[in-house]
């Protein structure tokens, strides 16, 4: 009889220590993953987080870069993905040159496809170039060009015409040597 005794004296000592353990947690700041979203104490815990954030401003950097060091990050971006086996975006990016104007990065695209590919991987781009030249007020923009008509292919007489223009001593050639098509 006193082993069962002793038995439940033990494990009475070892529900109080445990009680002891959890007891700090009763006086203990709340923390994130310790709150139910559905309670008043998350909704008054998320309102005080709202507001330290509120009052902290983040001064990001906005380093001055030149065409040159945006080159130089754009290249450095592409061996990146080289590197990491993304042929597709690789190919997109080297087919797709953008051009800067000012914090403006502008991507144009070809096609439909080519947009909806470099559009959801702009936010990659602009954290990438960003960091790289110190300039966290840089957006990446895509836009579809407007040049999607198809080519015209043209026929021998309209080659003619577009050389004649874009060369005038072409004229004077096809005159001295009685040529036509």
């Amino acid at each position: 009889m006193i082993k069962t005794t002793e038995l439940k004296v033990s494990k009475l000592k070892e529900i109080i220590e445990i009680e002891d353990k959890d007891s700090d947690k009763l006086f203990k700041q709340p923390q994130i993953n310790d709150i139910s979203s559905l309670s008043i104490a998350s909704l008054n815990f998320k309102k005080s987080v709202e507001k330290e954030n509120d009052n902290v401003d983040l001064e990001l950097p906005n380093d001055d870069f030149t065409d040159n060091d945006f080159e130089i990050a754009w290249k450095k971006f592409c061996e990146l993905e080289k590197k990491d086996g993304n042929n597709n975006i690789l190919s997109l990016l080297k087919m797709n040159q953008p051009f800067i104007n000012d914090n403006l990065i502008i991507i144009n695209t070809i096609n439909k496809m080519n947009y909806k590919e470099m559009n959801g991987y702009k936010s990659k781009i602009q954290t990438f170039i960003s960091k790289e030249l110190n300039n966290y007020s840089i957006i990446v923009d895509v836009k579809l060009s407007e040049e999607t008509d198809k080519k015209k292919f043209l026929n021998s007489k309209e080659k003619l015409e577009m050389i004649q223009k874009n060369n005038e001593s072409i004229i004077s050639l096809i005159e001295e040597f009685s040529l036509r098509i």
